[in-house]
């Protein structure tokens, strides 16, 4: 082979070899790229699994402060049952956590507290702590006897609820007929056979005292914007609109009627034969703080008494509708931790030195 063909045979051979090269760079380059790619969604996935088992972890323990919460309600409520009728003792509320938000249970009024565990060095987390006397609601099945008089009381809460007089008539009549044994509707209510069974999702009138609150929104006419607060339009313009606050903040279907007066806001206050927005503010303000015979301020009122011994004015029809102890307690508990929340929701009956579950519920 002439000199010629070796020096081609030559530059033949190297740009082959360069071609390989190049290939095998780019072989490398994509390995490395793959690799990388999933190197980087094993991390990420790991990241992930790593933030949902903190958040479980997290929400389990925040499920163990509500129900710790629990237990804080049911220690003041006990000890709530020694303290009525007394006055507030100093000493005892600069030593004893426990002491004010219980003397405030004693009486009658509503305890609302956040519970810093890492503060008392027990542990992490927060608990926040509702308790609300029950019998600061009207209790709906002591409203249904179909007498003028219960008749007149549900006007009051729906006037106070801002709801349309003009709706007032189907809505008595629609709640009678729900609660009622007979099967006869009243001219603007609603039965089974003529109503409800025809609905495009039929269901039957309970006939019978109603369950909870919220079944109110089985029966007909009341909806969503009467029960819970919202604007209801009555023509075709905007302007034919009118906005209402809503009923179910005064209602319970648990106690035995009677309004704590220590409790009951100024809205349920306004549902008493006679009292209007002027007397429900007294009422609010004079039992936030007083001063007694001795000089020393108080809060609440520990006799009907007492109470009408402050509000002379108050009308006489009514004070038998009244208490100042109650029994029956909504609570609601939500443990905190790092922003991770659980709620548990629950109505209980106290009695005899224990707690009796009525309702319960729990939330995200």
């Amino acid at each position: 082979m002439d000199q010629v063909g070796k020096g081609r045979n030559r530059m033949h051979s190297g740009e082959s070899a360069g071609h390989q090269q190049g290939s095998a760079l780019i072989l490398v380059l994509w390995v490395l790229g793959l690799l990388s790619m999933l190197v980087a969604s094993f991390a990420f996935e790991a990241h992930i699994e790593l933030r949902l088992t903190s958040f479980y972890r997290d929400r389990t323990k925040a499920e163990y402060l509500a129900r710790s919460g629990l237990d804080v309600a049911e220690l003041l409520v006990a000890k709530s049952a020694g303290l009525q009728g007394t006055a507030r003792d100093t000493t005892k509320a600069g030593t004893d956590i426990w002491y004010e938000p219980a003397l405030q249970l004693a009486k009658g009024g509503t305890v609302s507290l956040v519970h810093d565990l890492a503060a008392t060095g027990v542990g992490q987390g927060l608990i926040r702590l509702s308790i609300t006397p029950e019998p600061a609601r009207r209790n709906i099945n002591r409203l249904i006897d179909q007498t003028l008089a219960s008749d007149e009381t549900w006007e009051r809460i729906f006037d106070v609820g801002g709801i349309p007089q003009e709706m007032w008539p189907r809505l008595i009549d629609s709640l009678y007929d729900w609660t009622d044994a007979d099967t006869a509707p009243r001219p603007d209510g609603a039965e089974t056979d003529d109503y409800y069974a025809n609905l495009e999702e039929p269901y039957q009138a309970r006939n019978g005292p109603l369950d909870t609150v919220g079944e109110l929104a089985l029966i007909k006419g009341f909806t969503p914007e009467i029960l819970q607060g919202g604007t209801l339009s009555t023509g075709m313009f905007e302007s034919d609109s009118v906005v209402m606050s809503g009923i179910t903040d005064m209602l319970t279907t648990y106690g035995d009627g009677k309004v704590n007066i220590n409790a009951a806001s100024a809205r349920v206050l306004q549902t008493l034969p006679e009292v209007d927005a002027e007397m429900a503010g007294l009422i609010v303000s004079e039992r936030e703080k007083w001063v007694d015979d001795t000089g020393e301020e108080r809060q609440g009122f520990s006799a009907i008494n007492e109470f009408l011994a402050l509000v002379p004015d108050f009308p006489p029809q009514a004070a038998d509708m009244l208490t100042t102890t109650s029994t029956e307690f909504r609570i609601t508990s939500t443990g905190d931790l790092n922003g991770v929340l659980r709620t548990i929701w629950c109505i209980v009956r106290f009695s005899g030195g224990h707690f009796t579950v009525l309702r319960w519920r729990e939330d995200d």
